[in-house]
């Protein structure tokens, strides 16, 4: 069964707002055209019309529900929540794509350029997606929060569902390791992510000189997610505290 989120590039988990679905469409359109995008013609008439299939069925809102339905529905029998994906993408871009708009983003947003290069260390095609949805979307003040939507969903369509599995692969690939992120990623292809302790079991034994980095680097990694995840808390804390007190005050006046 075709996973229309994953051709859209995003995350059936993450539930996407409607928004996000037209936003991440448009991004794609410009991404495969003829300009951009290098290969064959046959690729690319393929590609073009799975992504206008994808969004006929996710923007329809009473497609969509029939369609999640079904898609909840299969992953269950299957066991697994996975698409049969290599790891690397073979589609061609234009490695010398100067966009003038993205040029003068850059001049506000100077991390731009640090945060697309990180997203092309998963693939060349994801740098250039996070760039044509912030021109579509101008949503460049919330540019952590886009790149991480962009990672999750890679590592959901590389990897599966598996949290453990897909931190592991983020820590992999944003270090350098990328062939062992390619093992990781066989071994799930044929196993699914469910049986994730074997999995990760095989991989440590396959690369044991690896084990000690992985654990250090995840430390860091769930430590900085804690702290977000304390952050944003603390912030709806704020928000909940003044707009009490706001009513607090009204009351008093209306007295």
């Amino acid at each position: 069964m075709k996973n229309y989120y994953h051709i859209l590039g995003l995350s059936f988990e993450s539930v996407p707002e409607k928004q996000l679905i037209n936003a991440a469409y448009k991004a794609l359109v410009k991404l495969y055209h003829p300009d951009v995008y290098k290969g064959d013609k046959k690729s690319l008439n393929r590609k073009i019309s799975e992504i206008n299939e994808a969004f006929e069925i996710l923007n329809d809102e009473n497609k969509k529900k029939v369609y999640d339905m079904k898609l909840r529905k299969y992953q269950s029998e299957k066991s697994f929540e996975y698409t049969d994906e290599e790891f690397e993408d073979k589609d061609i871009f234009d490695n010398k794509l100067i966009n003038e708009d993205w040029e003068i983003a850059l001049l506000v947003y100077p991390e731009l350029d640090r945060f697309k290069k990180n997203l092309s260390k998963y693939s060349q095609k994801l740098g250039l997606q996070f760039q044509f949805y912030l021109l579509e979307t101008k949503e460049f003040y919330k540019l952590e929060s886009i790149k991480n939507k962009f990672i999750n969903a890679f590592l959901e369509r590389k990897f599966g569902t598996s949290h453990e599995i897909k931190s592991i692969s983020r820590v992999l690939i944003e270090n350098g390791y990328r062939k062992n992120a390619i093992y990781l990623n066989k071994l799930i292809k044929v196993l699914g992510s469910k049986s994730e302790k074997r999995i990760l079991k095989t991989f440590l034994k396959q690369y044991p000189d690896l084990e000690d980095f992985l654990i250090e680097e995840m430390k860091f990694y769930k430590k900085i997610s804690t702290n977000k995840n304390y952050d944003e808390d603390k912030k709806v804390f704020i928000f909940i505290l003044i707009f009490l007190l706001i009513l607090f005050f009204i009351t008093l006046m209306n007295n």
